[in-house]
Formats: C-alpha cells, sequence, structure tokens
C-alpha cells in the first residue's frame, strides 16, 4: 500500500491561542475539545478561548498522535540528566586504574549502572582518568548507598548531607578523577523527577532550581572537601543559552573553553532544531569556581565528531597534540554526552567532555 501523501496545510494566518487548561467532553456523535485560560491562579474557573467539535475517527487519530508525542517527551526527559544506559557492562578496563576498587563497589550493589567517561582541558593539561557511575536511587536501599560513601572515605559531615537529601534524589553519581595527589572522590545526587514534576504541574513556571548536590574530597586527605550546587534552568531556548554562558564568563569573552561550548552548542542545535538543552550552572562552597554544565545527549553526537573544535582548544592550551589523539581514541565513537566549562576552583579555564559507554 502506498503511503498516505503528507498534509499541507494552507494558513491564512489563524490567530494562535496558547491554553494552560482544556476538558473533553464527550456524546455517542461527537466529542468537544474545550481551551482556555485560568481566570484566576488556582480558581476552578476558566475562560473559553476555543471550542472544537471532532467525530470519534477523529478523536482515535488525535489520541493516537498525542501519545506519540508524550511517548516522544518522556523518552526525551528520561534521556536528560546523565545517569547512563543502565544495561551498561564496563569491564575493568575501560576504567582508569585508580577506579576500579569504585568501579567494584558500584557492582556490589547487585543493580544496574550507568558508566560515563571523561577528559579535561584546561592550561598545558589534559586529564582523561575520570568517570562517574550512576545508580537509580530507588532501586537501592540508602544504607546501601551510603555504604558506598563510607568505603570510598567520604567525610562523616557530608554522609550527613548525603542521607538527608537522599530520599528526594532519582540517581546516584559515584564519580573519580585522578591527579598528582591521589585522587578526587565525587558523589552526585540528582534530582531531576522533583524539577520535572514540578514543570508539569505549573508549566509556566521556569524558575531556576536545584538539580544536582556535589560532595567532592581528596582521596589523600579527607579533610579537603567541598559541595557544589548545580542549579538548572529549565526549557531555555539556545539563543538564551548562549547569553548566560557569556555572562557566566563576564569580561573574559576570549575564553577557548566559551568559544568551544558556542561551537558544539551550535552543531547540536542542528540536529535538533527548535530545541531546548539541559543548561546548569554551578558553584562551590568555598572557593572561586564558576562553570556551567551543558546536556547535549538528545543531539547523538559522537565524540570524534568534535574533533575540529578540540583541536583548537588543545592549541590555545598548549595541549601536546598527541595527548589529545590518544584521550579521542580511546571515547571516538562514542555517544557525546554533556560537557563542562568555566572558571576552575584554582580560576582558571577549563573544558570537560563526557561521554557514554553506551548510549541511553
Amino acid at each position: 500500500m502506498p503511503p498516505e501523501p503528507e498534509l499541507r496545510w494552507i494558513d491564512a494566518g489563524e490567530p494562535e491561542i496558547r491554553a494552560d487548561v482544556c476538558q473533553v467532553q464527550s456524546t455517542r456523535e461527537e466529542a468537544a475539545l474545550l481551551f482556555g485560560t485560568r481566570d484566576r491562579e488556582g480558581a476552578m474557573q476558566a475562560r473559553l478561548l476555543r471550542r472544537v467539535v471532532i467525530n470519534p475517527l477523529l478523536a482515535k487519530q488525535l489520541a493516537a498522535g498525542l501519545a506519540r508525542i508524550v511517548r516522544g517527551h518522556d523518552a526525551q526527559l528520561a534521556n536528560a540528566t546523565p545517569a547512563g544506559n543502565l544495561r551498561s557492562a564496563p569491564t575493568d578496563e575501560d576504567a582508569p586504574a585508580a577506579a576500579r576498587p569504585l568501579l567494584a563497589r558500584v557492582r556490589e550493589l547487585g543493580t544496574g549502572f550507568g558508566f560515563e567517561r571523561s577528559f579535561k582541558m584546561s592550561a598545558g593539561r589534559l586529564q582523561d582518568d575520570r568517570l562517574i557511575l550512576g545508580v537509580r536511587s530507588k532501586l537501592t536501599d540508602a544504607a546501601s548507598l551510603a555504604g558506598v560513601c563510607r568505603h570510598i572515605g567520604m567525610p562523616e559531615a557530608q554522609i550527613e548531607r548525603f542521607e538527608q537529601a537522599l530520599p528526594e534524589a532519582n540517581t546516584v553519581g559515584f564519580g573519580f578523577e585522578g591527579d598528582e595527589h591521589g585522587g578526587v572522590y565525587k558523589v552526585y545526587l540528582e534530582f531531576w523527577d522533583k524539577l520535572w514534576q514540578r514543570l508539569l504541574r505549573a508549566p509556566r513556571d521556569l524558575s531556576p532550581e536545584l538539580l544536582f548536590l556535589g560532595f567532592k574530597w581528596q582521596a589523600r586527605d579527607a579533610a579537603r572537601a567541598t559541595v557544589a550546587r548545580y542549579t538548572c534552568h529549565p526549557l531555555l531556548p539556545v539563543e538564551d543559552i548562549r547569553r548566560r554562558l557569556e555572562a557566566l564568563y563576564e569580561a573574559r569573552s576570549d575564553s577557548p573553553s566559551l568559544q568551544a561550548t558556542l561551537d558544539m552548542l551550535s552543531l547540536a542545535a542542528g540536529r535538533v532544531r527548535g530545541d531546548s538543552f539541559v543548561y546548569v550552572e554551578a558553584e562551590e562552597e568555598g572557593n572561586p569556581r564558576k562553570s556551567f554544565d551543558l546536556n547535549l545527549y538528545k543531539a547523538r553526537l559522537r565524540v570524534d565528531e568534535l574533533q575540529p573544535v578540540l583541536s583548537a582548544v588543545a592549541q590555545i592550551h598548549a595541549i601536546p597534540a598527541q595527548t589529545l589523539v590518544q584521550a579521542t581514541a580511546r571515547a571516538a565513537g562514542r555517544p557525546f554526552g554533556h560537557l563542562s566549562g568555566g572558571l576552575g576552583r584554582d580560576g582558571r579555564d577549563f573544558l570537560t567532555v563526557y561521554y557514554e559507554l553506551e548510549g541511553l
């Protein structure tokens, strides 16, 4: 059977309506769709803007079309944060050697987890012994999750804050970043479900909200600990994301990480037109860090597609070309997930590229 020809609409300039309340009424012969706006916030009274009457066959087509859109929307929301594919099966060789004890401890939880690697570029340096293991907190008991935190030396004061905030979290990320001082452990609580439910209840409320709480400490000196707050600015159009990025860097508009991020954002926006991306800004207690995280999973890019942009950053930061080649070769065909950048706790420019072992 030949495919049904695509319907072409003749737009005579019909005015657009934006409703925030709807209702379906029906009889045996027809269904009526009522669209309107609330008269007062919270009042059980609405001003009718449009009544559309359709027959049962058209109602079925409408229901199927809406169900398809909602499924796609839910899939995008589930793919909005970097928890990773819970069915990924990393080997020890996939993880940096210093992070393999953490990988073993998370495996012992007996639940699926996401696996995410990254490399960080800064002046004269590229660090790629980094990973995050994402565990769905609702699938694991709180005592076991706190047990992993204790096993990797999380300070007791941070464990107390972790346990207080855990009931509202939907994902726990266990991270490690190697350095010359024995490395840094990181534990992230993600509150995506809380934000999502707020947006469903009040679609017009686009105020910023905490999305991640990050606990970080030196592996050899847990007293050197800090807490980072990651605030999401939900549903920002791409142009607004660009403006926030430029404001975040203030007078440092020539920053290599800013230009690289703008280039990657343009590349991703070209793949997912008319969409938004999850944009987060981060601050850490007790140091001047000012940075962002930009989630570009929906664009379905691969790390090797970023090579021209990353090469430009490496050249500015005086990172040897071979060092970048080695890092990107390991990640080349992997799904690119998100990136962070800005000014680190040392006040210096940085850019971090995160990628998945397996895409969501």
